[in-house]
């Protein structure tokens, strides 16, 4: 377990495979509210960098829109699950059940 508090934006970015000015995009967009160090410069809470993961998630692999993926932040933080250790994706296992489900009924509903 990764017992780091903060990450500059080099972290972040080399951690999430994305340029600086994603990142800085994805702040604004989603209200993210990164803190300064005593140099004035971004730093990240563990908590920040899991919801940019899930952020570059929607966004890259789900190829959500921006407005699409904070629509869907919005669903899950209604519908919080327990938090799992990093590299656990057992957390998005009951919303991934229920999207599954949601697409059969949508097959199903097609073929008749």
């Amino acid at each position: 377990m990764n017992t780091r508090k903060y990450y500059s934006v080099t972290e972040v970015c080399r951690k999430l495979g994305i340029k600086p000015h994603v990142l800085r995009y994805w702040e604004q967009q989603f209200e993210l509210k990164p803190t300064r160090n005593s140099a004035r410069r971004r730093i990240y809470t563990g908590a920040q960098l899991e919801r940019l993961q899930l952020i570059k998630h929607l966004v890259r692999t789900e190829k959500l829109t921006v407005a699409g993926a904070r629509r869907q932040l919005t669903k899950m933080s209604a519908n919080p699950t327990p938090i799992a250790p990093p590299g656990d994706h057992r957390h998005i296992l009951p919303w991934l059940k229920k999207e599954l489900l949601s697409i059969r009924a949508l097959i199903e509903d097609a073929d008749r």
